[in-house]
């Protein structure tokens, strides 16, 4: 079958590695990292790609169901595979069944790809400080965490995770918090690697769309 992945770039490290362990070599089509703050950007973004693409007979679409942006697109001439997965997160923390996912802990999960986005921000903590002085950059970084101050980081074996906590630890620092880590079997991401399509994915066929409520429930 003549397969290609549309996938976020949050979840590039883990997607090659599952690919490289499974000797595949189906084509990743990676999003750009700006389409993560707006839903209807990367909805639009994703029906262009989709009607472009050709002599494809399924596409794999790794933004899952991150903020609704995929609910609605309509495939063309190939099937869609979506994950049932709320969003790039659940990719990571999933195992061998998405009836087995807990998410039920309130905080910051962070890899070296979320770290290379939070660098690129306009709230990271070196930016912030250059801009406002490093008191009033602790100041805004507190009222915009609130309560916010638990980090986890999620081992997924595929990066050095000591340079992703020393850049985390002096925010962690301002914000009074502590970092847990918690693996990452990253299960979806290795199923579309081997092509495994079961029941935690949706499966539209040509010519139809991607429905409402098909993902996992927010908890």
């Amino acid at each position: 079958m003549t397969s290609v992945i549309l996938s976020c770039p949050t979840v590039r490290d883990e997607l090659l590695a599952a690919l490289r362990k499974a000797g595949a070599r189906t084509p990743v089509l990676f999003l750009p990292r700006t389409l993560h703050n707006d839903p209807a950007e990367l909805k639009r973004y994703l029906q262009d790609t989709l009607d472009r693409l050709a002599n494809i007979e399924r596409v794999y679409l790794l933004p899952s169901g991150c903020g609704g942006g995929t609910t609605g697109l309509r495939a063309g001439e190939a099937e869609l595979v979506v994950p049932r997965t709320r969003d790039c997160l659940d990719l990571l923390l999933s195992g061998a069944r998405l009836s087995e996912l807990r998410r039920d802990i309130r905080g910051i999960f962070v890899t070296a790809s979320w770290m290379e986005q939070m660098k690129a921000s306009e709230i990271d903590l070196d930016r912030l400080t250059a801009k406002k002085g490093r008191s009033e950059a602790e100041q805004y970084l507190r009222a915009l965490y609130k309560t916010f101050n638990e980090f986890y980081l999620i081992d997924t074996g595929c990066y050095d995770l000591a340079p992703v906590r020393a850049y985390i630890e002096p925010l962690v620092a301002v914000l009074n918090g502590k970092i847990t880590e918690v693996p990452g079997a990253c299960g979806i991401l290795r199923k579309v690697a081997e092509e495994r399509v079961d029941e935690d994915f949706l499966r539209v066929a040509p010519g139809t769309c991607v429905p409402a409520g098909g993902f996992l429930p927010n908890r």
